[in-house]
């Protein structure tokens, strides 16, 4: 069965996919990109060390011939960069050419070829558009087919130029000119900018398209036979007039960058960038301007395909067979061979994909995409990239803003949790594994997502209380109750909203909790403070609480007084008892609350028969009247103690909690079969 949880061992197969020339890995580049995996992964590991994650690593290397980049993209052939989105488009009259136009580079599309890029481009705007000012030359806001006079123009910030084809394609004299004043009847707004244009042929219009941060994407509509004025009626939303596009590109907030008129086949084209892969969709106005089916597209093509195109032949050469058996097969492969647990493989590649790091089911890619650098050498961050997309495989999200990430959204792979790490909502942007990077840092809900929360991270603390003969067990921000041995229905349940007038800080988790029956208290501590519940009170927490646990409890002092492991209430003895590391105190309620002479004591030796990790340290501890026993618990293991047998331990202890403790939920302690000791 697969863990599913960042525990135990963990098969990582590493395979290196290159072909010749710039896309080649060498050995040396190998050598490092091992040795940062470890790294990253030691460190990510070493966060919770009571994952006993471990990690064993295989290598394979392979080299595929006869690759074609971005083979059976939407628009063939543009540069990579451009597959994410452009800033304008252009369709040319003259020269029955398309432009893209990106930063301060452009590409020229050939409809008449198969609508690809023209040999020898990108070439830089600077040089090539005569007589462009350099602020354009630096790139463009949009760009317009202005058919009614056969120019051309190109709008940047407030300003615009117009050039004219047939004078050697040179900017006109006059220009830059404001675009306030010279397009009449424009609105300010768009006045102060212009996002896309178009050249309607069908109607014979133009369009101007503006974007906004907080709300709809809008648009006016220019007649050139009527003095260049805006039509009646404008400007209008996007939404709802344009039939058919997709929210995508029309709800609050989205973008149109540009947009074309596709004179060959008489279609108009949105096209739409994206931090990962642009999209674009068609528009026929002969079909009632509506969209066409099976848009928006990849302006390049999607995750997979891209993937695929290099992934397939590379694990079918190394004898995997393709597609999802060939990945599952690979997995198997490493995992077997190192008999882990769980496994995964990542693909180091110097070939095209979409993103230069990513992971989804048992595979991370990552991409070394700056081959004029040359050299896997050169990125010192695989390490901690690295250790960020292992935790997508065990079930975290991404924690940076501009993931759009939402702390609304739930993740995890065993133990469901919100994303309150996300920098667009949380509180407190530290350094994080799944924000910036940090790969030895996961934060609090990180810990929920990779499987560490509560059945890692122990049984916090527990109770027998006899206001209602239940059992009480904390862990984190949850508890469980217990009657006899079976967990009571609808249980676990958070302490926030149940245990009336608890502080915030106890809600999220508490470190100890004891019942008294010299007073029918029940007390929960928390760092160096403690606060006290009457359970004949509807369990409220008693006025004037949370106190110091210094100067209240008599005799209490030091690290103590600092914050408790452990607390327990023994029947026998009508005594108390407090645990801190490898000593324990006992209080006497019946002698003003005093810490019996003698005290610390060490707990080996004085609690007979407890194996030397108890002795070293308790989690939580309990009395149970079912049975007039007192169980102690740490990590995934308890212990029972017999007080009518010299408080000797029952004879065939320690034992795993999920198989022994009757009804114990998944979540709060290991499995047997999950975690070795």
């Amino acid at each position: 069965m697969a863990n599913e949880r960042l525990i135990n061992s963990v098969s990582v197969g590493v395979i290196f996919v290159g072909d010749t020339g710039d896309y080649e890995i060498s050995p040396e580049e190998q050598t490092h990109i091992m040795a940062e995996v470890q790294n990253g992964l030691e460190l990510l590991a070493e966060n919770e060390s009571d994952s006993n994650a471990s990690f064993v690593y295989g290598s394979l290397s392979v080299n595929i011939n006869g690759y074609v980049p971005w083979q059976g993209a939407n628009w063939p052939g543009l540069p990579e960069t451009f597959y994410k989105g452009f800033d304008a488009a252009l369709w040319s009259e003259p020269n029955q050419k398309i432009y893209f136009f990106k930063g301060p580079n452009y590409v020229r599309v050939d409809p008449d070829n198969g609508w690809q890029m023209d040999a020898g481009y990108p070439k830089p705007i600077a040089g090539n558009w005569p007589g462009f000012p350099a602020n354009f030359a630096n790139g463009i806001d949009a760009a317009l087919w202005g058919d009614p006079n056969s120019k051309i123009y190109f709008f940047k910030g407030d300003e615009y130029i117009r050039v004219d084809p047939s004078n050697g394609w040179q900017v006109d004299s006059g220009y830059p000119k404001p675009i306030s004043g010279n397009w009449p009847g424009l609105p300010a707004d768009f006045a102060e900018g212009i996002d896309a244009t178009l050249w309607s042929d069908p109607n014979g219009k133009i369009y101007f398209f503006k974007n906004y941060a907080d709300q709809q994407p809008m648009y006016v509509r220019i007649d050139p036979s009527n003095g260049w004025n805006m039509d009646p009626g404008y400007p209008k939303t996007v939404a709802g007039n344009w039939p058919g596009l997709p929210e995508s590109f029309t709800d609050s907030g989205k973008t149109l960058d540009a947009a074309l008129w596709g004179q060959p086949n008489g279609k108009i084209y949105f096209f739409q960038k994206q931090r990962i892969v642009g999209k674009y969709v068609r528009v026929d106005p002969d079909n009632g301007w509506q969209m066409d089916d099976g848009y928006p597209k990849p302006i390049g093509l999607g995750w997979g395909a891209t993937e695929l195109l290099w992934r397939d032949p590379a694990l079918d050469a190394l004898g995997f067979g393709t597609g999802g058996d060939g990945l599952n097969a690979a997995v198997e492969f490493f995992q077997n061979a190192a008999g882990a647990q769980y496994g995964y493989v990542v693909f180091f590649t110097k070939l095209p994909t979409v993103w230069f790091a990513y992971a989804g089911g048992r595979r991370v890619v990552m991409r070394q995409s700056d081959t004029t650098a040359g050299s896997f050498l050169g990125w010192t961050s695989i390490d901690r990239v690295f250790a960020h997309e292992t935790g997508h495989i065990f079930g975290a999200p991404d924690e940076y803003g501009s993931s759009g990430c939402a702390c609304t959204t739930t993740h995890g792979r065993f133990i469901s949790e919100v994303n309150g790490n996300c920098a667009n909502c949380a509180d407190d942007l530290v350094p994080c594994v799944m924000r910036s990077g940090a790969a030895n840092i996961a934060c609090d809900f990180t810990y929920k997502h990779l499987g560490w929360h509560a059945f890692l991270r122990r049984i916090d603390a527990a109770i027998y209380t006899f206001a209602n003969n239940k059992i009480y067990m904390f862990s984190n921000d949850y508890y469980i109750r217990f009657t006899g041995f079976d967990m009571d229905p609808d249980y676990p349940k958070p302490i926030a909203g149940n245990w009336p007038g608890f502080p915030a800080d106890f809600a999220e988790g508490v470190d100890a909790a004891l019942w008294s029956d010299k007073n029918h208290r029940i007390y929960f501590f928390k760092g160096s403070q403690y606060i006290r519940v009457n359970p004949a009170n509807g369990w409220a927490v008693d006025p004037g609480y949370p106190k110091p646990i210094s100067g209240n409890w008599p005799g209490v002092t030091g690290g103590f007084a600092e914050g408790l492991d452990a607390t327990l209430w023994s029947d026998p003895t009508e005594k108390l008892y407090f645990f801190k590391g490898s000593e324990y105190l006992r209080i006497n309620p019946n002698n003003g609350w005093n810490v019996d002479p003698g005290y610390p004591k060490p707990i080996a030796g004085n609690w007979p028969g407890f194996p030397s990790d108890f002795a070293s340290g308790v989690d939580a501890a309990v009395w149970s009247d079912s049975n007039s026993r007192i169980y102690f618990f740490r990590k995934n293991k308890y212990i029972r103690v017999n007080p009518a047998n010299g408080w000797n331990v029952d004879p065939g202890y320690p034992r795993w909690i999920n198989k022994n403790w009757m009804d114990f939920p998944e979540g709060f302690v290991p499995d047997i079969t999950d975690i070795t000791s």
